[in-house]
């Protein structure tokens, strides 16, 4: 609805107040229309923008223990994927280098070895793993799906059975 003249002192076609408000914000409501219609070309338009989201930096793992110096030799980076059944209890093991595990889906459970301290894991759960500290993995009533990521040696194993009972 259009504002209605009025007759005013300060000439023959003026608004008064209320219609010069209601036309300012139909003014205002047009113009964003126009700019939402040519928004999604200029968004098209745009470059599309990676997110980038840190997951874990730490320099311990998951039990507190620091992790010690990188060796001095040729590194080697592995990925494994591993699908640990429910119900499965790992054999006791340690990992020689610094490793990281990604949980994808599932539950598992770490448990160290020498207290028996434990740590509970789910989907999208990043877990820095022990070196040299013996540990094993426990599952629940679901299959566990998970990526670990080693920053090794070349011909280093990635697990080392625990042979202490």
């Amino acid at each position: 609805m259009a504002p209605s003249p009025t007759i005013s002192p300060h000439g023959p076609l003026t608004m008064n107040l209320r219609s010069f408000s209601i036309a300012s914000r139909a003014a205002v409501a047009a113009a964003s229309i126009i700019a939402g219609a040519s928004s999604p070309a200029l968004a098209d338009d745009a470059p599309a923008r990676a997110v980038e989201t840190v997951l874990l930096r730490t320099t311990h793992a998951w039990d507190g223990s620091p992790y010690r110096a990188y060796p001095t030799h040729q590194p080697e980076v592995t990925v494994v994927r591993y699908t640990i059944p429910p119900h499965a209890v790992l054999p006791w093991h340690t990992h020689p280098s610094i490793n990281i595990g990604y949980v994808l889906s599932g539950h598992l459970t770490a448990v160290r070895r020498s207290d028996g301290k434990r740590l509970a894991l789910g989907p999208g759960d990043v877990v820095p793993e022990m070196v040299d500290g013996a540990h094993r993995g426990e599952t629940g009533d679901e299959t566990a799906e998970l990526i670990v990521f080693y920053a090794g040696t070349p011909d280093a194993p990635l697990t080392v059975p625990d042979g202490e009972h």
